[in-house]
């Protein structure tokens, strides 16, 4: 049998090191809103995208083969967002209410200046144990879209979604020198731990439930099937109720 050399060796366990990131271990914080509305977005939303960069060129030709020269940094359209809409509505009408801040009038609908209603939004990527690992920072950012809900008679067993785009004018990187938003809070009240504690009774060896890995703002727990994680949102509010003032 061929040994592999060890050069080989040594570049496995380099990338085996590091592993791998994943697309359902994520957080999103928007500094405009309070700690409470941020853990009930967080905890929804559905899908999100870390936003691209692109560099513009023109082409130039002074003798030869044509030459791109780049002139210009532009960042890639807006940020759409999708959430998981509660009994309540939070997930759209947090959205609404900040759309509102925008016109100084609602009969003439003139609109404020950016400098009054514009945030920064942070898009944090965790590792498997949750610690934030990258993180992005959208300047400028403002609730551009509230995208319609399709209602249908042969849509039952859906749960209602919220899409929200967003317009920014740039972003940065940031190296997250601390726990994420969502962790810290997860960390200082044990909310998974809680979480799991709860539904143990329901995934036992001798359980008729199956009990589903589901991805819950970036955390996976196993929930009995057929258990719409987006249900929880709603107790959320009852169960931190003040400690997030004294905490965050």
């Amino acid at each position: 049998m061929t040994k592999i050399p060890s050069t080989i060796n040594s570049l496995i366990a380099n990338i085996a090191h590091y592993g791998s990131s994943y697309p359902h271990k994520y957080e999103i914080m928007i500094t405009q809103l309070d700690a409470l509305s941020n853990l009930r977005l967080c905890v929804s939303c559905e899908t999100c995208t870390m936003p691209g960069r692109n560099i513009s060129t023109q082409d130039i030709k002074i003798h030869g083969p044509i030459t791109e020269m780049p002139y210009e940094v532009s960042y890639s359209g807006d940020l759409d967002v999708t959430f998981k809409l509660s009994k309540d509505f939070k997930e759209r009408i947090v959205f609404e209410q900040w759309q509102n801040e925008f016109i100084t009038n609602p009969k003439t609908h003139n609109i404020k200046y950016l400098d009054n209603y514009k945030s920064e939004i942070e898009i944090t990527q965790l590792d498997e144990e949750d610690k934030p690992i990258h993180r992005v920072v959208l300047e400028d950012a403002w609730p551009k879209t509230i995208s319609p809900i399709e209602y249908g008679d042969e849509r039952g067993g859906e749960i209602n979604k919220q899409r929200i785009g967003f317009s920014f004018r740039k972003w940065r990187t940031e190296k997250p020198d601390e726990p994420g938003f969502l962790e810290g809070i997860l960390g200082k009240l044990d909310l998974v731990g809680r979480l799991e504690r709860a539904i143990m009774p329901f995934g036992g060896a001798d359980s008729p439930i199956p009990m589903i890995p589901t991805a819950i703002g970036g955390h996976v727990v196993r929930l009995p099937w057929g258990l719409d994680p987006n249900q929880m949102t709603g107790q959320i509010e009852d169960l931190l109720g003040d400690a997030l003032g004294d905490i965050i």
